[in-house]
């Protein structure tokens, strides 16, 4: 008894894990959207806020991807603190600043505004830094040791 071949490629809708997936998906866009909305209530009585939903639908996206086991890509991990579990949105959320390393050329530091938390992510001399992280918004100051304040 022999095995069957595969015949031709395999179908583009065939995406194992798609409901999983998109679960993800619309718990990162929803956090991502709540978090740019400004909550429109008084804080007179302790409410749930915008910023608490979104902090939460992150949350439980990790708790779904964990539980599956389907891995998230590292361009979202890079947008999400791993302490306080805030959408990471330069300018708002997160400072940003390029700092001279000696292994590395540069390293990008960026500090959670919530929880103070920092994340030092590596940018190589022979790749170019992403001009979202450049300039922001026309944000940019020069400290005397030569790092950039996004």
């Amino acid at each position: 008894m022999a095995r069957k071949a595969k015949d031709g490629t395999p179908n583009a809708n065939s995406v194992p894990n798609k409901d999983i997936i998109q679960r993800l998906n619309f718990l990162y866009q929803a956090s991502v959207y709540l978090n740019g909305v400004t909550s429109q209530s008084p804080r007179r009585r302790k409410r749930v806020t915008t910023g608490d939903l979104s902090r939460s639908y992150v949350t439980s996206m990790k708790v779904v991807g964990r539980k599956t086991v389907v891995k998230m890509d590292p361009s979202v991990k890079r947008t999400i603190c791993k302490r306080c579990n805030t959408i990471l949105v330069p300018g708002s959320t997160v400072t940003i600043r390029a700092n001279k390393s000696a292994s590395h050329g540069h390293v990008m530091a960026y500090t959670c505004t919530h929880c103070k938390t920092t994340r030092r992510i590596p940018a190589p001399p022979g790749k170019k830094v992403p001009s979202e992280h450049a300039v922001f918004c026309g944000q940019e100051q020069v400290e005397a040791d030569g790092a950039f304040i996004v």
